[in-house]
Formats: structure tokens, sequence, C-alpha cells
């Protein structure tokens, strides 16, 4: 295991149950653009949205986004980046609300275009 993957899996696995998921994850993302510059551009869209939660929500609703055949589905990076801010933006609306919203908004666009774009 690389050290970029070492510390993706640190910072947002928040028990080992969680360990297998994020692995699915990044070998999922690790298709166009290789597993690393993902994991790489993941973390610089953490640090750089200064609410590591956010970025550790999103992480969890990345794996649970799959196909018909239980595939996960590769959002493009803008959806990924743009998940992480508008999570980070809080406002009135209670975080996991807010992370309930995102996951069905993202949820029925996989299933209604077949795909994450």
């Amino acid at each position: 295991m690389s050290t970029v993957q070492d510390e993706f899996l640190r910072r947002y696995a928040t028990s080992p149950i969680h360990v297998p998921r994020l692995e699915r994850l990044i070998t999922a993302y690790g298709g166009a653009v290789p597993a690393e510059e993902f994991i790489r551009n993941y973390l610089a869209w953490d640090h750089a949205s200064g609410d590591a939660e956010a970025a550790r929500i999103v992480a969890e609703i990345l794996p649970l986004l799959v196909d018909g055949e239980g595939a996960i589905v590769r959002l493009t990076d803008e959806a990924i980046h743009g998940a992480i801010d508008w999570l980070s933006n809080r406002g009135a609306v209670p975080l996991t609300e807010r992370a309930f919203l995102l996951h069905s908004i993202l949820q029925e666009a996989v299933q209604t275009t077949g795909q994450g774009e």
C-alpha cells in the first residue's frame, strides 16, 4: 500500500469496517486516472475546504453509489470536489440532513444517467 493510500484510509475510515469499502472506492476510481492521483486530488480538496468532516462524509457516500450490477459508479472529479465544497458550506440545515440530501441527489443522478456525470 502506498503512503498516500495509507493516509487516505487513516483519514477517512472511521472504523476498521470502513477500510474495505474505501479500498473498493480507491479501486473503482483508479481506472482512467491512477488511484494515487485521485487520492492526492481528494486530499487536496479536503484541505482546501477546511472541513475534514465534509470530505469524510463524501468518502462514505461515494462507495454507496452503485450501478444495477453493484459496481461503484465513478463520478467526475468536478462532481466530487463540488460535493465536498457543498457539504462544507455549513448553513442552517444540520449536517446529517445535508449528508442525506447529498446522497439522495447523487444516487438519483447515477440512476437517471447510468453514470456519474
